[in-house]
């Protein structure tokens, strides 16, 4: 069997409810030269048994399970180092895609393009408030009320921008998006320290790098509900992520290998600002975990790991001073 030119990826853990409609969208494509690959990170509801009904549908539908459960992010990790395909484009279980959207993307390829994303689409539930629909509506971060309406951003602009709103997805989640398999060979894969905004990181990372080629289409839709993996998160990991999470992003924005093309896109005025949030971040994460008396073990790890976090996290007159005011 020839080489799949896409590959669509859906890591499933107990997505039995949504399931169904997002197989049925990827199998309803009117693009040929794709396959379909599911990473089942130990489900106990009823996905594999609809899983096992598709594969009699549809063989060229794989399935694997994975021997342990991964997490979140070593799920991602898993689908995409199985996928054949030279692009990548992850589906997550609750989501679905317009039956054009592979073709759209595919005419937008060209042969330096890295990262593309088409236009958020939200689905929200039938019960949602005024409040909801207003945040998903206008409040929420994007490409277009970001930098504004382009076929393309740059990777410079991204950076930019980015140092405008950090810690804000305005890129795109990743079942909006379709990247290039081999750019993870510069990049790497998702990253495993992060459970909330692991989607933020890696799309920057691809896009300071690459730059997105940006498509104003509804051609993915993202599903928000009560038993997305975003809320349940946040309900049992608060301090986690509202407190750690910021001090590992913004170490890896001042200090890995994979943001060194970010750095160099920002002017001195924005370094500071981000060795500024950096520093706040750290001090009140210390703070807290002070506060709660919680001793939590990533704390713990992180903040004894890295020697940078730990210095920041003692804090300075300028950051005490900062952190009274903001």
């Amino acid at each position: 069997m020839a080489q799949p030119f896409i590959s669509i990826c859906v890591p499933v853990y107990n997505g039995e409810a949504y399931l169904r409609e997002c197989l049925d969208s990827c199998f309803s494509q009117d693009y040929a030269n794709f396959e379909v690959l599911v990473c089942d990170d130990g489900s106990n509801d009823g996905s594999l048994r609809l899983l096992n009904e598709y594969q009699v549908r549809y063989p060229q539908l794989k399935v694997f399970k994975n021997e342990k459960n991964l997490g979140l992010v070593g799920n991602w990790n898993r689908c995409v180092e199985l996928a054949k395909g030279e692009w990548i484009k992850l589906v997550f279980q609750d989501d679905y895609l317009r039956k054009d959207a592979l073709s759209e993307f595919a005419k937008q390829i060209k042969p330096n393009t890295q990262l593309l994303v088409s236009k958020r689409h939200f689905v929200l539930p039938a019960d949602a408030d005024t409040e909801i629909k207003n945040y998903y509506s206008s409040t929420v971060r994007t490409l277009e009320n970001t930098c504004g309406i382009k076929s393309y951003y740059s990777a410079e602009e991204i950076s930019k921008a980015a140092m405008k709103h950090i810690g804000m997805n305005f890129i795109a989640e990743p079942s909006l998006s379709l990247f290039r398999k081999s750019a993870l060979n510069t990049v790497g894969a998702f990253q495993p320290l992060l459970k909330q905004i692991c989607d933020l990181e890696f799309m920057l990372r691809l896009a300071s790098r690459y730059g997105v080629v940006y498509i104003a289409e509804d051609l993915c839709y993202f599903r928000i509900h009560k038993a997305s993996t975003t809320n349940s998160n946040v309900s049992s990991n608060y301090f986690e992520l509202r407190f750690i999470e910021p001090v590992l992003f913004s170490w890896l924005l001042l200090y890995s290998d994979g943001f060194e093309s970010l750095r160099k896109h920002l002017n001195s005025i924005q370094k500071t600002k981000l060795h500024l949030y950096f520093r706040l971040k750290c001090y009140k994460a210390a703070k807290e975990n002070e506060r709660l008396k919680a001793g939590h073990k990533v704390f713990n790890s992180s903040f004894t790991e890295f020697k940078t976090i730990q210095s920041a996290a003692q804090g300075t007159w300028y950051i005490r001073l900062l952190d009274r005011i903001i």
